[in-house]
């Protein structure tokens, strides 16, 4: 049975490819026979598989007996010569609820630091097959999304790397049964016996009374886990593919999204905005928001989103803003004479230049030949503001902001647009968009100054 684990520990590993030979791995080791076992099976290892390794243990000083714990594991450290780092979470520290979940965060802190501190790509921690179980169990009673059913995977990211959980494929009775094998020492955590706490009611009452309906109970769980997160992957790569249809740049086309079914708009939707970084996405939320973009009665609208983001909608695009993480970083203040020859950036990609010859400006760039009074320089490149206008041809004149509503332009691009205005503060060029008529006297060509105006990239 020793030899077995072994065997399976170490195809695991060459498996999953968790981590080089050349690695620093931080190991967790409580004490407990998980742990214990774990770190056994990892000093184990054969030589072309075997890591670096550096022992992490928490002193949570949550009972007497951490102190003979921590005690035990510095000697076996110091016997098998291994790194030993610990951490001991102070009883001031210790929140009057919710000790639990204060404990955890204050161990993955630590182990992050560590990570960071040493240079460790991996953490490994000793979670099993029963934890798998028992978490499937709680997520299926609690409810929730379904991506959550698979309950711990065996990898994810963790600080400057990875937390790996390579005993996943192990059941308890697996990891008592190696360490009475090896006969190593661990230590009981009385307070794992306590009905008080969720997980313990799933561990001592709630699984052992399913295994009696059927001994297999955690291989079947562990089969339904592996054909979910197949299913989940398939879906994953069909969320991506459609994304990639209806996203411009950092908006989305709206008539392409509301084109797709009603759950794949959701589905959709809510891939965008995880992918953005929009937390706390709960189920009814994401329904209200589609349903808010497909609103024909609001074209235009700003919906609150969790953490300070805000999901614009404008006409047939949306896209997210968030004011507390980017603050406002508009032209608004930014007014420049124009000089013959010099580049003005509007906007992270592109300037505007001004110049009696088109020699300076390169072939993929864009550029125009125009004619203006003398009396009508220098230009100003600046803000559009409220009251300004373009002349038209025969007189008349269009508002900047008629201009920009007929063109759908997105509210975040309206307050970001500029406009070249002559001497006199008449709009010349309302950049990128639309051009004013100036009547030409005619020998214009005689008494007027020839420009070239163009965009550089």
């Amino acid at each position: 049975m020793t030899e077995t684990i072994r065997k399976q520990f170490e195809r695991h590993l060459r498996r999953g490819r968790f981590f080089a030979r050349c690695d620093l791995v931080v190991v967790a080791v409580s004490t407990g026979v998980d742990s214990m076992a774990l770190l056994d099976l990892l000093q184990n290892l054969p030589a072309d598989l075997r890591p670096r390794l550096l022992v992490a243990h928490v002193n949570h000083e949550l009972r007497a007996q951490s102190t003979v714990e921590e005690a035990y594991l510095r000697e076996y450290c110091h016997q098998h010569d291994l790194p030993l780092v610990v951490a001991h979470w102070p009883v001031a520290d210790h929140p009057a609820h919710g000790v639990e979940n204060a404990a955890r965060r204050f161990r993955y802190a630590f182990f992050k630091q560590l990570m960071h501190q040493r240079g460790a790509t991996v953490v490994v921690t000793a979670h099993h097959a029963n934890d798998l179980a028992e978490t499937m169990l709680m997520k299926l009673t609690r409810g929730g999304r379904l991506d959550q059913l698979v309950g711990i995977r065996d990898q994810r990211p963790l600080g400057t790397g990875r937390l790996i959980r390579p005993l996943l494929v192990f059941t308890k009775d697996e990891l008592y049964h190696y360490a009475r094998q090896r006969g190593l020492k661990w230590y009981e955590d009385q307070t794992n016996q306590e009905l008080t706490v969720t997980r313990n009611r799933y561990r001592h009452r709630i699984v052992p009374a399913l295994e009696e309906e059927n001994p297999r109970l955690l291989d079947h769980l562990l089969d339904y886990r592996d054909q979910l997160n197949d299913l989940l992957k398939w879906r994953d790569q069909e969320l991506n593919r459609l994304l990639d249809t209806i996203q411009e740049g950092p908006c989305l086309d709206l008539p392409a999204l509301l084109r797709l079914p009603k759950f794949q708009q959701e589905a959709v939707l809510r891939r965008w905005l995880e992918g953005a970084g929009v937390p706390n996405l709960k189920a009814a939320l994401v329904t209200q928001l589609c349903l808010a973009l497909a609103n024909p009665q609001k074209p235009q609208d700003r919906l609150t989103l969790p953490s300070g983001w805000i999901l614009v909608k404008d006409y047939d695009s949306c896209w997210l803003e968030n004011n507390d993480k980017f603050p406002d970083q508009g032209q608004k203040g930014m007014v420049d004479m124009v000089k013959l020859g010099q580049q003005y950036p509007i906007d992270d990609h592109r300037h505007l230049m001004v110049t009696t010859t088109p020699d300076q400006f390169g072939t993929a760039d864009w550029v125009t030949e125009m004619w203006l009074d003398p009396q009508q320089l220098p230009l100003t490149l600046r803000p559009w503001q409220p009251g300004d206008r373009l002349r038209l041809k025969g007189g008349g004149h269009q508002p900047v902001r008629r201009v920009l509503i007929d063109q759908k332009v997105p509210t975040a691009a309206r307050e970001r647009q500029l406009v070249l205005v002559d001497a006199e503060g008449t709009v010349v060029w309302l950049v990128d968009r639309k051009w004013s008529w100036f009547d030409r006297p005619r020998d214009y060509r005689q008494h007027w100054q020839r420009l070239f105006i163009g965009i550089t990239k």
